[in-house]
């Protein structure tokens, strides 16, 4: 799994290694205390911190009413059954990501303040089972508090 940057063209490496526990969370699955995950277990609504270049063992997860990174705002499974090969996977995921950030954001991520990130699976990670793309959208800078659901900014 690799996490790609839409405007910054970051490129980060997820290895999952390591030991990590899952996020504490309420009955409605939400967050409730910053907790350090595997990136398999990030789910759809969870903030994250920020992300760092390179390889990452986990990433670090935040209840989105504190400052936080990130927010998890759509997701999707790969549907072809052979890996087509890592440009086609961030082809597809770039096109996904973009098309749901207008619709999440209120804007094209190109005319937002914020910017549009996403998780989606490598060769080795597929050939364990992994098809899922995992959109992401925030600031590098930190600060967001909430939910970035129709901000238009």
């Amino acid at each position: 799994m690799r996490l790609v940057g839409g405007l910054a063209a970051l490129a980060c490496g997820l290895i999952l290694v390591g030991c990590t526990t899952g996020a504490p969370r309420n009955t409605a699955g939400q967050v409730t205390a910053t907790a350090s995950i595997n990136p398999f277990q990030i789910t759809l609504g969870d903030c994250t911190g920020p992300m760092k270049e390179g390889d990452i063992e986990s990433l670090q997860v935040v209840p989105c009413g504190d400052k936080h990174n990130y927010e998890a705002y759509a997701v999707t499974k790969l549907s072809v059954t052979t890996f087509p090969g890592e440009a086609e996977v961030t082809k597809q995921a770039d096109k996904f990501c973009t098309a749901e950030f207008r619709t999440f954001v209120g804007l094209a991520p190109k005319d937002s303040k914020y910017d549009m990130f996403y998780l989606y699976p490598v060769e080795s990670s597929w050939a364990a089972g992994d098809r899922e793309v995992l959109c992401l959208a925030g600031s590098t800078k930190g600060g967001v508090t909430g939910t970035l659901k129709g901000v238009a900014k």
